[in-house]
C-alpha cells in the first residue's frame, strides 16, 4: 500500500465514524427536546388528573432498559413514532379543549426527535426479524387507540392519553440518558 492509498483508507475511516458519532452525538441534546415536548404536553391542558388509571408496559421499558443501545435507540424511535400517531388526530380534539397551537408544537417537537433518532438508527445494523418489543409497544398503542374511539373522543379519554404519554416521555428520557451513557 502506498502513501496515497494509506492516507485515503485513514480519511475513509475517520469520515466514517465521525458520521456515526454525530449522527448518535444527538442522543445527548434528547434530554432538552424531551423536557421542550413535557412541557409543551402539561401546557395543552394544565394539570394532569391524578384520578385517571392507566395501563403502563412498565415491564417492557424494564427490559428496554438491559438492552443494546442500538435497541434501546429503536425502540426510542419506535415509541415516538406511535405517540405521534396517537395525538395527531386534531379534528378527534374538539371535546379535549386544547391548546391546538401547543399540540402542533409538541407534535413538531416529537418529530424532530424522530428524525434525529432515525439518522442514529440507520447507523446500526438492521435487525432481521421484529423484535418482541415493537409488537408489545405496538400492541399498547393499539389499546390507547381503542379506549379513545371507545369512549368517542371525550375529553377524559384525551386527558387518559395525555397522561399515558407523559409517562411514556419520563421513561423514554431516562432510556435516552442510560444510552447516551453507553454510547
Amino acid at each position: 500500500m502506498n502513501q496515497t492509498q494509506m492516507w485515503t483508507c485513514i480519511f475513509v475511516i475517520f469520515l466514517t465514524l465521525q458520521s456515526q458519532c454525530s449522527a448518535c452525538r444527538w442522543l445527548g441534546r434528547y434530554g432538552t427536546v424531551s423536557a421542550d415536548s413535557l412541557n409543551l404536553l402539561r401546557e395543552m391542558s394544565g394539570q394532569y388528573p391524578e384520578n385517571v388509571k392507566m395501563h403502563f408496559p412498565g415491564t417492557l421499558y424494564n427490559l428496554i432498559d438491559k438492552a443494546e443501545v442500538e435497541d434501546q435507540v429503536r425502540f426510542l424511535v419506535l415509541t415516538l413514532d406511535h405517540i405521534i400517531n396517537l395525538m395527531d388526530a386534531s379534528e378527534h380534539m374538539n371535546s379535549a379543549k386544547w391548546n391546538l397551537k401547543k399540540v402542533e408544537y409538541f407534535l413538531e417537537d416529537l418529530q424532530r426527535q424522530s428524525s434525529e433518532l432515525k439518522e442514529c438508527v440507520a447507523q446500526y445494523q438492521k435487525p432481521l426479524q421484529k423484535e418482541s418489543y415493537e409488537i408489545r409497544i405496538k400492541r399498547h398503542f393499539r389499546t390507547l387507540k381503542k379506549i379513545l374511539k371507545k369512549e368517542k373522543y371525550s375529553a377524559q379519554a384525551w386527558e387518559q392519553i395525555r397522561r399515558a404519554v407523559r409517562s411514556h416521555l419520563q421513561r423514554m428520557d431516562i432510556i435516552a440518558n442510560n444510552a447516551k451513557k453507553r454510547v
